[in-house]
Formats: C-alpha cells, sequence, structure tokens
C-alpha cells in the first residue's frame, strides 16, 4: 500500500516519539510493535464494513504502520505505511481515507518543518 517517507535531523528518539504524538494527537491509537516501529489506528473496522461511506471521515477505520531507521547520514527515516485503502467504503469511503492520510502526512510534515528539522519527504517509492 502507498505511504509516506520523512527524514529528519536531530535526535531519532525525539523525531519517532513526535511522529507518535502526532498520531495520537489526530486520534490514533498507537501501539509500539518494536523499539522503533508502530502500528497506528483509528475510527472502527466495523463501522466502516456495515456502514461503508456513511461512516464517515471520523468513524472510517484507518491503520498507518510506523517504522524507523537511520540513513547513512545519521539523519532519522520515518515510513508512514498505509494499512487500510478504504474501499469498504466504495469510492466516496477510499476518497475519505485518502484525505485522512493526506492529513496526517501534512501535519506530520508541517511539525517537523517548524522544529526545523524537516530534511525532504515524500511519497513512499
Amino acid at each position: 500500500m502507498p505511504g509516506w517517507v520523512f527524514v529528519v535531523s536531530g535526535d531519532p528518539s525525539i523525531a519517532r516519539d513526535t511522529a507518535y504524538s502526532v498520531l495520537a494527537a489526530q486520534g490514533f491509537t498507537v501501539t509500539p510493535t518494536g523499539p522503533w516501529t508502530a502500528s497506528a489506528e483509528r475510527g472502527s473496522k466495523a463501522t466502516s464494513i456495515m456502514l461503508g461511506a456513511l461512516a464517515g471521515s471520523s468513524g472510517r477505520h484507518v491503520k498507518v504502520d510506523v517504522s524507523c531507521a537511520t540513513d547513512a547520514q545519521g539523519n532519522l527515516v520515518i515510513t508512514l505505511s498505509q494499512g487500510t485503502s478504504g474501499w469498504s467504503g466504495g469510492v466516496i469511503g477510499k476518497d475519505q481515507a485518502d484525505t485522512i492520510y493526506r492529513s496526517i502526512y501534512d501535519w506530520l510534515g508541517q511539525t517537523f518543518a517548524a522544529a526545523e528539522v524537516l530534511l525532504t519527504n515524500g511519497p513512499t517509492p
């Protein structure tokens, strides 16, 4: 599934925790799955399946897998991978999910840019 990559400078632990905090602030439950990985979810799978597009953005189930690694220069590379497509709600549900994901990427990018640690970001290859 698609996703987004952020390359940031500074303390890797602070950058990782900032990513988790941004997700939590958007209503995600962040569950660490390892020292440098986590799964973040919000919304209800059942609501998304049963109501489809009527689940809306607030009820739409979305999942993001977060992985962090350092590059050769010692910068932290944070990869957010979409765990759901939104297709359970048809075209409208997919559009709702895409809007939620875009919002996450924008908010995280703005947070890192405001802290002056964002080196680059963009869609996963």
